[in-house]
């Protein structure tokens, strides 16, 4: 089989296709600059949570606590602002901060206190938005937001900001996971907890990082989103949470098929943001959406089960 034919690049075509086709069908509005940079706009802050759970799913687990991590990080930053009237770094760093605490906190349950991951994250993910709930009372901040701040959500020469800094993100994400030591141990304790043990490698240490890097990006993550609607609101970050899973999935049928990696993820993202708003532009209804990813999920996870499952029997 030729290289260019070979399965692991179906995901780039499909993607490609898309485009193509709803470009050809939507001539006036799909295939303009504005729409790109819409497109790349808004998937932006989504894109670097699911970079942020792909991490712990390399190493074999799942956190469940990003979306909560992001709703905590944009209250605090605004309400540095709204309450304190606090220095612009001091919001910026507030969310990376308090990211990496919490992933410290999930690190700690499940390398060394053995909790489930699932269970673990999800209790520390309802803690942090407990505690955004409970400094907004359900309400919205968004006074005393310094104009700085807001124009790092905004464009520069037409290029949103937002996408420079997802960029950045996955550069390093994938730096790390494909060419450095540490990304090979987290493959590696993915694919198999004991040996990875049994020949030396710090798996708690690792795994214990993996939720930190995963708690920070969401955190940062956090401070973007709040950049770009220049307020907090604590009901926003749950819906990210969906797409984040129906990325990373999705991902592993992409690039390297069978195996969780940051190209094969950013490729899922524009793939499902392509699809959704080429349908949305076609006038199909908003809960097309949410249906659209959960089947994508669902497909996602039944193929990666079954080829880690023909993996494991080889």
């Amino acid at each position: 089989m030729h290289a260019a034919l070979a399965p692991r690049w179906l995901g780039f075509y499909v993607l490609v296709g898309l485009i193509i086709l709803f470009s050809t069908l939507l001539p006036y509005t799909f295939p303009t600059t504005a729409n790109a940079s819409a497109i790349l706009g808004n998937e932006s802050v989504g894109m670097m949570l699911a970079i942020a759970l792909l991490i712990p799913v390399v190493a074999g687990h799942f956190d469940l606590s990003v979306a909560s991590i992001l709703t905590l990080a944009m209250i605090a930053s605004i309400g540095l602002f709204q309450f304190f009237s606090a220095p612009v770094w001091v919001a910026c760093l507030a969310g990376p901060v308090i990211g990496a605490g919490i992933g410290l906190i999930n690190g700690f349950c499940v390398a060394w206190l053995k909790i489930n991951s699932l269970v673990a994250t999800l209790a520390t993910g309802s803690c942090a938005l407990g505690a955004a709930l409970w400094w907004t009372n359900g309400s919205i901040f968004a006074e005393n937001v310094p104009a700085s701040f807001r124009a790092l959500g905004e464009r520069v020469l037409g290029i949103p900001l937002p996408v420079v800094y997802t960029l950045v993100v996955c550069m390093i994400a994938w730096w790390t996971l494909e060419r450095t030591p540490v990304g090979r141990y987290l493959y590696a304790i993915g694919d198999n907890p004991d040996a990875a043990r049994l020949v030396g490698l710090p798996t708690a240490g690792l795994t214990t990082a993996s939720f930190v890097a995963s708690g920070t990006i969401a955190g940062t993550a956090g401070v973007i989103q709040a950049a770009i609607l220049g307020s907090g609101n604590p009901q926003v970050g749950a819906s990210f949470l969906l797409p984040a899973f129906a990325a990373v999935f999705l991902g592993a049928t992409v690039f390297h098929i069978g195996r969780y990696n940051v190209v094969g993820t950013v490729v899922a993202v524009l793939l499902l943001a392509v699809m959704v708003a080429g349908l949305q532009q076609f006038g199909l209804p908003f809960y097309i959406e949410p249906l659209l990813k959960g089947a994508i999920l669902l497909a996602a996870v039944a193929f990666t089960t079954g080829r880690f499952s023909g993996k494991a029997q080889q």
